[in-house]
């Protein structure tokens, strides 16, 4: 018989949750749900107290799938409500719902002094904005502050913020914000926190710190920064801080142990124990072990890769594939990889160099980061194998390697331009050969196999992790995790950094190392988690959402304004004007119909015309004065009519004039 393995879900609406004095005063034997999970089982089991689809979201909408536009919500304080998941296969996207709020929020107890408390503003239940805030006798620290990239049912959005809501009020209080490495996901919403206090200290890598610096003086911000290394320690506030190297995708990258009277909790950031790193800097299993043995009460670790079985490939696996692909190729390679992704491009070059290519590096943070990393010492770039994008025009195709961005089929990156044919220098030619050179992403695969396909259509060979090794992940698969929890010995684990499915799968191996599954919390955005006296439990919840930044906008869009969007880029528009007087009950104006984004002309509304007006007299004969109501009316008949004449729902748009309104009261006397 199969093995079961049950978790507890500490949930927002559990008993914990609702009462005071169990989840924080005396920390007794809690009553929260529970979820029996076969341990080989692929199928993540939703969360307790989690709607699924056809549920309601805590905005009260229903959950949608994707091709519904899967985020719906309601504005709350300048942030878009989350409801449901993100759709699809990714960033919150799946064939198990992603992490949502529930209907009604249970407002967290107030802070109970003595505890430390976690409240997670992003990265749980997606890929992407990670942030987590760590309170202690009133104040309060920082750990990362990262974005998330828009998907296409977010036209107009360039970044997707953490919510916060929660800290604005609190601002003064916040002692510092810890940066675990330099990835966008992780700092690219510094900026934005420092427009609330520029003012708060910023604790990271020299690499990490370069990158936020760089990004900060984009936007006119000179910020305060404390650089650390590995096993140094530092007090900040009543926070006790010790920082440890580990292995990633970018050089860097640290842990941190966070330690109070209250209780210690490890950040792992995102991790990976590779053994052969570029740049020989292990992950430092040593220090994470003499953690363990002074006791370490929450480990909240990586969950990215979770569901993976085994071990992450060496990356100095990479070089000998990346050369074998550049040794085949008879015209000019573009390389795609993230622009922070310095060990990635640090074997491009390499590979370049053996075959007598010259590399070029294309995009604005590209150039940036790469130049920065060079500066540093992080990456090195022998004389003369680097030129400027500008002289690439002088070099023959077959001596030539571009490194850009775009590897996650965002359409205004450069490899998404050059694809589309509208990039500036750089064109697609037969036989060149492009290489997909980093993970894909859960939730981009539509967009990277977009992009694929028109480059193939013009003719060029795509290497990508389908038919070639030339990407090793930068997270932890399984058994590293494993060793991980067994090194560290937590007494409870707080899974970060995935998906739901992700999420629940790191639980699972918590509790296969020993882990109470009583204290395994299952969080979300948004849930307040208070470790106390070794316990850690969800205890209530706050509104978080997402906050879209819209060119200079921050916050300002709405999910209601994003769906709008979508239906006229997908359904088109109508617009529909009539003149009524109601004093006499009558319509002025034959209704006059437009449309915008239709494949049909005006003169195929001829039908509904007539109904508009016999709608719009009998109302008024009723007794509608109100010409928001006539409206309404009006939207109602075209929108009916359309929806069962032409099969679509395009955004109607009415307008009503009265000139029974307009009129001089002294006339009508």
């Amino acid at each position: 018989m199969e093995e079961q393995i049950t978790v507890t879900t500490h949930r927002r609406g559990s008993k914990a949750a609702a009462s005071r004095d169990e989840a924080v005063e005396s920390a007794p034997e809690r009553a929260p749900r529970t979820r029996s999970a076969k341990s080989s089982d692929a199928e993540s089991p939703t969360k307790s107290g989690s709607k699924t689809s056809g549920g309601r979201s805590r905005s009260g909408r229903s959950t949608r799938s994707r091709s519904d536009s899967s985020r719906g919500g309601s504005r709350q304080s300048g942030s878009s409500r989350r409801s449901g998941g993100r759709g699809g296969s990714g960033r919150g996207r799946g064939d198990s719902i992603a992490p949502q709020q529930d209907e009604v929020l249970i407002a967290p107890p107030k802070y109970h002094k003595g505890s430390m408390r976690i409240v997670p503003l992003g990265g749980l239940g997606e890929i992407g904005r990670n942030m987590n805030v760590i309170e202690y006798n009133g104040h309060l620290l920082l750990i990362d502050c990262g974005v998330l990239f828009p998907e296409e049912e977010q036209p107009g959005v360039d970044l997707i913020l953490p919510d916060f809501n929660y800290i604005k009020d609190r601002l003064g209080d916040i002692e510092a914000l810890v940066l675990t490495h330099g990835h966008e996901d992780h700092i690219g919403g510094v900026p934005f926190l420092l427009n609330l206090r520029p003012d708060i200290p910023l604790i990271g890598s020299k690499l990490t710190l370069a990158f936020v610096d760089a990004k900060c003086k984009e936007h006119h911000q000179n910020p305060t920064m404390v650089e650390v290394n590995g096993r140094d320690k530092l007090k900040v506030g009543p926070f006790n801080l010790e920082f440890i190297a580990v292995t990633h995708s970018i050089p860097d990258a640290l842990a941190v142990c966070v330690r109070t009277p209250a209780g210690s909790l490890i950040d792992t950031g995102d991790i990976k124990l590779d053994q052969l790193p570029l740049d020989h800097r292990i992950t430092d299993l040593v220090e994470f072990g003499k953690l363990g043995e002074q006791g370490i009460d929450l480990l909240m670790m990586d969950s990215t890769n979770a569901e993976v079985p085994g071990f992450v490939k060496p990356e100095t696996s990479i070089g000998p594939a990346l050369e074998r692909v550049f040794a085949e190729a008879t015209r000019k390679i573009i390389v795609a990889s993230f622009s922070s992704h310095v060990h990635r491009v640090q074997q491009v070059i390499d590979a370049a160099q053996k075959v007598g290519r010259k590399v070029v590096f294309v995009g604005r943070s590209m150039v940036r980061n790469m130049s920065i990393a060079a500066d540093l010492g992080y990456l090195r770039i022998p004389e003369g194998a680097v030129v400027d994008l500008r002289k690439a025009h002088d070099i023959q195709d077959n001596k030539i390697v571009y490194m850009c961005t775009g590897s996650q089929g965002e359409p205004m990156a450069a490899l998404g331009r050059i694809a589309d044919g509208n990039h500036r220098d750089i064109t697609i030619n037969e036989f060149d050969t492009v290489v997909m050179a980093s993970s894909l992403i859960p939730g981009n695969e539509h967009g990277v196999y977009k992009v694929i396909n028109k480059l193939i259509q013009k003719g060029a060979r795509v290497i990508n992790k389908d038919n070639a090794a030339i990407h090793v992940s930068g997270h932890a698969d399984e058994g590293e995790l494993l060793y991980l929890y067994n090194i560290i010995k937590p007494k409870c684990a707080m899974p970060i950094h995935g998906e739901n499915r992700h999420l629940v799968a790191n639980g699972l191996i918590a509790v296969k190392t020993g882990v109470d599954p009583n204290n395994v919390v299952l969080a979300e955005d948004g849930d307040v988690v208070d470790l106390y006296h070794g316990q850690a439990a969800v205890v209530g919840s706050v509104p978080c959402g997402y906050v879209y930044v819209d060119g200079d906008s921050v916050g300002e869009i709405t999910d209601d304004e994003l769906e709008k969007r979508l239906i006229l880029g997908t359904e088109g528009f109508v617009s529909c004007f009539v003149v009524v007087d109601t004093e006499s009950s009558d319509v002025i104006t034959t209704p006059k119909i437009y449309l915008n984004a239709m494949a049909e002309d005006e003169s195929d509304f001829e039908r509904v015309r007539g109904q508009i007006v016999e709608q719009l007299q009998d109302a008024m004969m009723q007794g509608t004065k109100d010409t928001y109501k006539l409206q309404q009316i009006m939207r109602r008949t075209i929108g009916n009519w359309v929806s069962r004449q032409l099969h679509r729902k395009p955004m109607v748009v009415p307008v009503v004039a009265d000139i029974a309104q307009n009129d001089d009261p002294q006339d009508r006397r």
